[in-house]
């Protein structure tokens, strides 16, 4: 039996761990996550983060998960929670690949069992994906809640295609950021807006932080601020990791011609000081100016996006 108490640890680390944890149980040809290897590392994920450890007598907790599996205390554990449920015949299936709504039903119910404190939903609805009327009736109420709180990771905003499995990728990034308030799917267009000639280029970047360079080639003057976006990209779509981009108060202006070297860093954020290997982006929002003073006129919003790897 694994010994599971008394540990310790960041947010970051946890991640690595969960990801080591349930390798061994994905394909290695596919990178898919069984069911078991699911409820294991949302298991693992919950004892991290002070949840206790399960006791078991040793009683099976379905037929096909004896004490011999490596999932036996997870199970045991999900089971007598109420958050893992199998099959007719009192079977889990644990070396099926667990689909996204099926992931989602069982988050549901952690949140709902721990009283989980994630971010208040934004009102999204499954009408929004053209994928959503087929969302099975036994899991609607757990996908829209996922979907609605930054927990699903479709590769996309448009689509959920709720029955296709859960990803190694996916798994380690929906535990990082389950203790977090969830990441939003940013839409597409929200990152290819900047004109010709606007452009932003990655100097250096490192776990902590990054330094860019901001060049303006067009003929007219670009206004932003400090903030900035950061997305990760999960399943070949980008999610946002601090909120929804917004131009605030412009501190800078860069005429046409001229370049400027951006230092970024997100450290100071509450989920994480680190980024955990992956890939990112970031944008920077402003407005397009035709005179650098002029605080009337017409303006137009424009955003700079760049990728960046963390190794």
């Amino acid at each position: 039996m694994r010994h599971r108490s008394g540990w310790i640890v960041c947010l970051c680390l946890c991640a690595c761990l969960l990801l080591a944890g349930t390798a061994g149980a994905a394909d290695s040809g596919t990178g898919l996550v069984s069911r078991g290897a699911f409820v294991d590392a949302l298991y693992d994920a919950h004892v991290a983060h002070g949840g206790t450890p399960v006791v078991s007598d040793g009683t099976a907790p379905f037929r096909d998960v004896g004490s011999w599996s490596p999932y036996f205390e997870a199970l045991c554990w999900g089971k007598a929670s109420g958050i893992a449920s199998g099959y007719s015949g009192g079977t889990f299936r644990p070396a099926e690949p667990v689909s996204r709504q099926q992931a989602a039903v069982m988050l549901y119910r952690y949140a709902r069992v721990t009283d989980l404190a994630v971010e208040e939903g934004k009102g999204q609805k499954l009408s929004a994906h053209q994928d959503g009327a087929a969302v099975p009736a036994w899991s609607r109420e757990a996908v829209a809640w996922a979907a609605d709180r930054g927990l699903w990771f479709s590769g996309g905003a448009e689509t959920l295609a709720a029955g296709e499995p859960v990803t190694q990728e996916e798994l380690t990034v929906l535990l990082e950021r389950l203790y977090a308030g969830g990441m939003a799917p940013a839409a597409a267009d929200s990152l290819t807006s900047a004109p010709e000639g606007l452009t932003l280029e990655i100097v250096s970047c490192s776990p902590t932080g990054a330094t860019l360079e901001l060049k303006n080639e067009t003929e007219q003057w670009f206004r932003y601020g400090e903030s900035y976006g950061l997305y990760r990209q999960v399943n070949g779509g980008w999610y946002e990791m601090n909120g929804e981009m917004a131009v605030t108060a412009i501190a800078h202006n860069l005429g046409p011609g001229e370049s400027q070297q951006l230092t970024r860093s997100w450290g100071y954020l509450d989920w994480a000081g680190l980024l955990p290997a992956a890939t990112y982006g970031i944008s920077v929002s402003g407005e397009l100016t035709e005179e650098a003073w002029t605080l009337g006129g017409e303006s137009a919003e424009a955003t700079v996006f760049a990728t960046f790897a963390i190794r």
